[in-house]
């Protein structure tokens, strides 16, 4: 379930780079991108036994998707 979030979220992240042709997110979407980094990046060095923490990168993951369609929709409302 966890790597599916990380999995999902990421291929969010390259679609809203894609959208925003006009680099009207840039800032943003640079900001998530390297967040997204470092949590890929705790998420493939934690334990699987390590719920606790698994718990939080899921929230945190489950924020930035939310952020990720709200820009989405943007994008798209405006194209």
């Amino acid at each position: 379930m966890y790597q599916r979030l990380m999995d999902s979220t990421e291929d969010l992240l390259y679609r809203v780079r894609i959208y925003d042709r006009n680099l009207e997110k840039c800032d943003e979407i640079l900001q998530m991108d390297e967040a997204y980094s470092r949590m890929r990046q705790a998420f493939d060095a934690i334990d699987a036994r390590n719920h606790g923490a698994l718990e939080r990168i899921a929230a945190r993951l489950q924020q930035m998707r939310t952020r990720l369609i709200t820009m989405m929709e943007d994008l798209l409302h405006t194209a």
